[in-house]
């Protein structure tokens, strides 16, 4: 499996997190069966030039093939992917509301889908196999600087302003929380309370990867939550499992295959993003 990464251009930084490249050669080995995205707060778009791929989201029941060129809104419940040897998904995966500043119809109507990118988004670029991943990069980069819509833009930039007061302090809301809130809706599409609810998730994830015999009442301890039971909830409402069906699932592993097992249910960008913050400030 060949995977790459890239950040944008320094224009393109407050809307794109990162783009990147999953390759899987023809005979070659998928390492899980099944792989589990809990929700993230980052929406994405892909472009498909192998064999197509499966999703289902909030259960393994539903899936549906993915080809051509998608876009994945931010998700809720876990989403579910079944992909095969000969996949070969181009992405680019947008900052939490970036996604706004590009698309002309409300942005509540992305979540919890995957969509046809051409019928929300004007005008893509046609990319495929024949060109490599930087001329794939450049090319949808400026694309997406082209595309910027300049109204929805400094809406955006104004609630990334706000959210620096929840990445300083995620149990804090700013003072004008009804600004925010309706900014969070028209921006994102969710409420702020349930931003940091997904947020709070990830970031618990990223302490189970740190250590698996980790307690629930600890981990709702460094999160902020009022109690285990409170933790608990919140963690099988957004993933379908408590933390102990969870940890009892990953306790006989190895530590290697108990990382890579993680990748199945956080993107590794998360992963490490997330591990870094607790190792920085431990």
């Amino acid at each position: 499996m060949i995977i790459e990464y890239r950040k944008p251009s320094s224009a393109l930084a407050p809307f794109v997190d990162h783009l990147w490249e999953k390759q899987v050669e023809e005979g070659g080995v998928i390492p899980y069966d099944i792989e589990t995205i809990f929700p993230e707060d980052q929406t994405v778009l892909t472009y498909s030039f192998g064999k197509e791929y499966y999703r289902s989201h909030a259960t393994v029941e539903n899936f549906e093939a993915i080809n051509g060129v998608q876009l994945e809104g931010l998700h809720q419940a876990p989403n579910f992917y079944k992909h095969q040897p000969g996949i070969h998904i181009f992405g680019v995966k947008f900052r939490v509301g970036g996604l706004f500043a590009f698309l002309p119809s409300p942005i509540s109507e992305t979540n919890n889908r995957s969509s046809d990118a051409d019928t929300l988004l004007t005008e893509l670029p046609s990319l495929d196999h024949t060109i490599n991943f930087d001329q794939r990069c450049e090319t949808i980069e400026a694309y997406l600087l082209k595309n910027i819509l300049e109204k929805q833009a400094k809406k955006y930039l104004k609630l990334l302003l706000m959210l620096q007061e929840l990445d300083a302090d995620s149990s804090a809301m700013p003072s004008s929380y009804k600004t925010l809130s309706r900014l969070f809706q028209e921006v994102i599409g969710i409420s702020p309370k349930e931003y940091v609810q997904i947020k709070r998730i990830n970031q618990s994830l990223a302490l189970f990867a740190s250590s698996k015999d980790i307690k629930s009442q600890d981990l709702a301890d460094q999160l902020g939550y009022y109690d285990s039971a409170h933790f608990i909830n919140e963690f099988k409402k957004y993933t379908g499992k408590t933390p102990k069906s969870l940890k009892n699932s990953l306790f006989d592993m190895k530590d290697s295959e108990f990382i890579d097992e993680f990748k199945q249910y956080i993107s590794p960008e998360h992963l490490l993003h997330y591990t870094s913050i607790f190792h920085k400030n431990s």
